[in-house]
């Protein structure tokens, strides 16, 4: 197969973004250009990646993002992708670029994530981070765990006095009751609180909200985001550690879920389990009393 002759690579600066994960939309800081690198086949988009390049000469897809990586169409040969990535590390260097990083998305948002890892791998890429993200999805099984374990949960509610409000952020209050009770457990915090307010301004949709209270007082919060149409992403929980009832977590997790079926999602991604470089073994062992799937989040770098 002649790829060079069927495939057109195209390297250009990013403008305005038209992407469903929508966190493509990056404004580059001073000093930093912004590109989005495309295969097509007879003008039909068949792989796309976007990167920041640094003055410095470093590149990364995506910074301060949970992830980034390859966009690919199911339809695609893996010559054809080695034939992109080959072209992306060409125009890269000849751009004066030093080194790529790659985030590459868990398995549920990238199906082809297997030949994808196989192909980066071969052409020189080295594994550079891993985290388990732990998935719950297909929409039947969600829908079937909410029917099974709604009349537990309203005794839950109803025993400890919890009420759940779920909806758009409609101030960011929230914040300062997640960052405080982190502190206290001594969990890290690392919100962009100005570029957070920027995104959720930009993309209200896409922002959801669940908020557990005890006697009209939060005890817990979790900001959810629809980082795809498709997906429903557990991205910032907490919960107040001097006045947590037992099932406080899980009244809140229910009420994520059920945010995700209401939402008509394809899967719930409820994140990865880490503290200080380790395994949080309890916290896996928590999720994975709703979870049904798991997928590695694979991080890639070249030095060019």
């Amino acid at each position: 197969m002649n790829t060079e002759k069927n495939y057109d690579f195209l390297l250009k600066e990013v403008g305005q973004v038209d992407h469903d994960y929508f966190l493509h939309d990056y404004s580059p800081s001073n000093g930093e250009k912004y590109y989005c690198a495309q295969l097509f086949k007879k003008q039909k988009l068949k792989a796309s990646i976007y990167f920041q390049f640094q003055e410095n000469g470093e590149m990364t897809s995506l910074k301060e993002a949970p992830f980034g990586g390859f966009w690919v169409e199911k339809k695609i040969s893996s010559e054809s992708f080695q034939f992109f990535v080959e072209q992306l590390l060409i125009a890269i260097r000849g751009l004066g670029g030093r080194s790529l990083e790659i985030t590459q998305a868990p398995d549920p948002y990238q199906p082809q994530n297997p030949m994808i890892h196989y192909i980066l791998n071969t052409l020189g890429f080295k594994m550079k981070k891993m985290l388990m993200h732990q998935v719950f999805e297909n929409r039947k099984e969600i829908k079937q765990y909410l029917q099974e374990k709604a009349s537990k949960n309203k005794k839950k509610q109803e025993k400890f006095n919890l009420d759940v409000e779920v909806g758009p952020i409609k101030n960011f209050n929230f914040l300062k009751d997640i960052k405080w009770w982190r502190t206290i457990r001594d969990h890290e915090y690392k919100v962009d609180e100005e570029k957070l307010i920027q995104q959720v301004s930009a993309y209200p949709d896409r922002y959801h909200l669940v908020t557990v209270e005890e006697g009209g007082e939060a005890v817990a919060h979790v900001l959810c985001v629809q980082l795809t149409s498709n997906s429903l992403y557990y991205f910032l929980p907490a919960m107040n550690p001097n006045n947590q009832q037992t099932f406080t977590g899980e009244v809140a997790i229910y009420s994520v879920i059920q945010l995700g079926d209401r939402l008509g999602v394809d899967f719930i991604d409820l994140g990865s389990s880490e503290w200080q470089g380790s395994a949080n073994h309890s916290l896996i062992h928590f999720k994975s009393k709703v979870a049904n799937n798991s997928s590695n989040k694979l991080t890639w770098q070249i030095q060019l």
